[in-house]
Formats: structure tokens, C-alpha cells, sequence
């Protein structure tokens, strides 16, 4: 009789274990943007960049804002499945025309701005400090800062990187009013050096490029973004497909209750782009 029980204590657990693995897994994605609507290579036309927001629409991708994304990874939880992130890089004035559309739809975004041409009156083609305040009266904007300089040298020279991120940090406040916790590393280079230096300086939250979903298993020092401007709608699909397609495989494989087998049919996806940031 004790030994019955046994086997269906364990039969009840390897039950448990295989339905628990089965459940959908849960992964987020961070879209980054650069430009809109001019002759660029990192730019996207603003009827690009709807009709992607139409297809996150119609496909059920929740567009959140990066403060419940990092809440929920830095607690150990997963984001909403499917969820996506909208991310500006580099400042440049053109982002007043993604903000009306993103205002228009009620949608969060962030800007990652590089504080040396940010509010700079001699920098034409960047936000002015009158966008600035324009666009803080948005509340489902997030400001985040890109570095000083957005310099190839910050990941190279821990001299050069120390003297950045303490004007960057000083340049943020003056033209923002307030500190920020997030930052990107420009072109996604890393460094240990350039690392501790951020997190000294009080950056909480470090964005980098690559093509990994964000979950609960992802780090607050190096959260993934993958650039959007060139994706097609078919591309954005597989991107979006292929990382919950990615953070299931990369679970333990489920223990299979006692007499039986896991059987997993599986088909070829297109392989996400890599990141030009």
C-alpha cells in the first residue's frame, strides 16, 4: 500500500512538472527606433512605422511602458506575453513626428537621448529644448539617457568614459529637471570598465543590443532591444514569433509523467536580423 502511494506521489509531481512546462511562456520585446521620414539608413517612413503599430495591434501585442518592463524582470517576473516596448534612440528632431502618432494612439515610448546634441542650439537636427518640454507634457513619455558624446571610445577608455557619464548625468538633469535610472550603451558596446562607472554613477537599468526576448531571465545590466526601422510586417512577425520560440527552448526540458513520452513538432522559422544600433 506505501509503495502505491509512492508511485502516485511521483506520478502526481511528474503530472504537475509536465503541465507547468507546457504553459506558454512569457517574453517581452524592445522595438528601437531612430529616425522618421527622411532619406536615412536608420530612418523609417512614418506609414512604416503605422502600419507596424497596426499589425502590434491586431496581433494582440500590448504596447507597455519600460517602467512595468523592468519592474516586473527586476521582481523575477515575466512581462505580458508578447508585449513590446517602444524605443527612440539618438534624439534627432524628427521624433516630434512619432510622437504625434504615438500620442494619437494613446501609446507609451521612450527616448534615449545623447546629451551633447540634446537642447543644443547649434545642433539643428536635433530636439530643441522647447520639444523637450513639449513632449514631457506627455505623460506615457520615459526620458532615458545615450551617453554625452555617443562616442565609439566610451567602451575603449575608461578615462574618456568616466568624464562622459559624469557630463551626461550633469547635462541630463540641467535640460531634463530630474536624473534618470535607464541607460543604452551607444552602437551596444560593452565594457566592464564603462560597466561600473554607469553603476557607480546610479543607473540602475542597462540596455544593449541583441536579439534575445526580455524575461524574467533576463538581467537589469543588459537588456536586450533589437532595431525595428527595417523591418518588414512578415520580418516583425517572425521577431516577435521567434523570441517566445527562443525563451521556450532555452527551459528545462518537462519531466514526462510515467508511461508516457513528450512528442514536439516543430517548423523552420526565419531567423531574426541581426541589430545595427
Amino acid at each position: 500500500m506505501r509503495a502505491k502511494r509512492v508511485v502516485c506521489v511521483a506520478s502526481t509531481v511528474a503530472c504537475l512538472l509536465f503541465f507547468s512546462a507546457a504553459l506558454p511562456v512569457r517574453a517581452a520585446t524592445i522595438l528601437v527606433y531612430h529616425s522618421f521620414g527622411i532619406n536615412s539608413s536608420m530612418s523609417i517612413s512614418l506609414a512604416a512605422f503605422e502600419a507596424q503599430l497596426d499589425f502590434l495591434a491586431k496581433n494582440g501585442n500590448a504596447v507597455i511602458g519600460i517602467d512595468e518592463l523592468v519592474r516586473t524582470i527586476a521582481a523575477g517576473g515575466n512581462p505580458p506575453d508578447g508585449a513590446v516596448v517602444i524605443a527612440i534612440d539618438d534624439g534627432w528632431a524628427t521624433v516630434m513626428q512619432a510622437y504625434a502618432v504615438l500620442k494619437r494612439r494613446n501609446l507609451p515610448f521612450t527616448l534615449f537621448l545623447p546629451m551633447a546634441y540634446t537642447a543644443n542650439p547649434g545642433c539643428k537636427t536635433t530636439l530643441s529644448q522647447a520639444d523637450i518640454d513639449q513632449l514631457k507634457t506627455y505623460p506615457k513619455v520615459t526620458f532615458a539617457d545615450h551617453s554625452f558624446s555617443h562616442s565609439p571610445k566610451l567602451a575603449k577608455s575608461e578615462e574618456f568614459a568616466r568624464e562622459d557619464v559624469r557630463k551626461s548625468r550633469e547635462r541630463f538633469r540641467q535640460v531634463l529637471g530630474f536624473d534618470t535610472k535607464y541607460f543604452a550603451y551607444p552602437y551596444g558596446a560593452v565594457s566592464e570598465a564603462y560597466t561600473r562607472l554607469l553603476r557607480e554613477a546610479g543607473y540602475e537599468y542597462l540596455f544593449v543590443t541583441g536579439d534575445k526576448p526580455v524575461s524574467a531571465q533576463t538581467s537589469i545590466r543588459a537588456v536586450p532591444r533589437i532595431a525595428a526601422h527595417r523591418l518588414s510586417l512578415p520580418v516583425l512577425a517572425s521577431v516577435l514569433r521567434n523570441h517566445a520560440s527562443m525563451l521556450a527552448k532555452a527551459r528545462p526540458a518537462p519531466v514526462p509523467p510515467p508511461g508516457k513520452s513528450l512528442v514536439s513538432a516543430s517548423t523552420a522559422v526565419e531567423q531574426i536580423p541581426h541589430n545595427v544600433e
